[in-house]
């Protein structure tokens, strides 16, 4: 039986293989990060666990990321807790409790909770001071707990994704990965190279990213070196 959650989904490949890789970034300069599922899971339950304290189920999380390894970590982080990762969303909303920017944008914003990530490799913090009103997300997330349990558990009806007109939930984003390894005859368990130079997420490559791995019990290599050969 298909899982009916992102979560699940998670949880079900932490089950069948702890140690295989889920996600692999590859960008400029050699540029490399390779995280395993229990890797990727331990810090999903980071970010949701600072999500869930600051903003919880039903609220809107404005992810202004690129393409990144962090990037899924904090749509993981959306999942987990069932907050809505709204990824063209505007910090003013009242509906918006968080807002998680890339290094090129760190100025404060409306929103109650203004984060930012340098993106680097290994998850590491902002080498120098953030504006007042940023806090550094890499700094943010070590505070708390490596292991999630959430209030209020999101359902396979659990809107999890906006992008302008479109809205995904849960299992709507899990059934689009599937048609989509359907349309493109992708084996379960394999291993699929994603190439993208966009500087900012849409829902397309949100799916591609996060839900399409968990999806077919593999994992994908995310190419954003514009360079590169692929």
């Amino acid at each position: 039986m298909a899982p009916p959650t992102l979560p699940q989904a998670l949880l079900d490949a932490l089950a069948v293989d702890p140690a295989q890789p889920l996600i692999t970034w590859v960008s400029e300069g050699g540029q490399r990060s390779e995280l395993s599922v229990r890797t990727f899971e331990n810090n999903v339950a980071k970010a949701a666990n600072l999500l869930q304290d600051e903003a919880g189920a039903g609220s809107r999380v404005v992810l202004r990321l690129p393409p990144h390894w962090q990037t899924a970590v904090w749509l993981g982080a959306c999942a987990a807790v069932g907050a809505i990762a709204w990824l063209d969303g505007d910090d003013a909303d009242p509906r918006v409790e968080a807002v998680v920017l890339g290094p090129g944008a760190t100025a404060s914003t409306a929103a109650p909770l203004t984060l930012a990530t340098s993106l680097h490799p290994f998850g590491m913090p902002f080498t120098t001071a953030l504006p007042a009103g940023v806090l550094d997300a890499a700094v943010e997330v070590r505070a708390h707990g490596d292991r999630f349990t959430a209030y209020e558990p999101p359902s396979a009806t659990t809107p999890w994704l906006v992008d302008g007109d479109l809205e995904q939930t849960q299992a709507g984003a899990l059934d689009v990965a599937r048609d989509l390894a359907a349309e493109l005859g992708i084996a379960d368990g394999a291993r699929v190279l994603l190439r993208s130079t966009r500087t900012s997420t849409d829902a397309r490559t949100a799916v591609a990213i996060l839900a399409l791995p968990l999806a077919t019990g593999g994992s994908v290599v995310l190419l954003t070196d514009p360079g590169a050969d692929a």
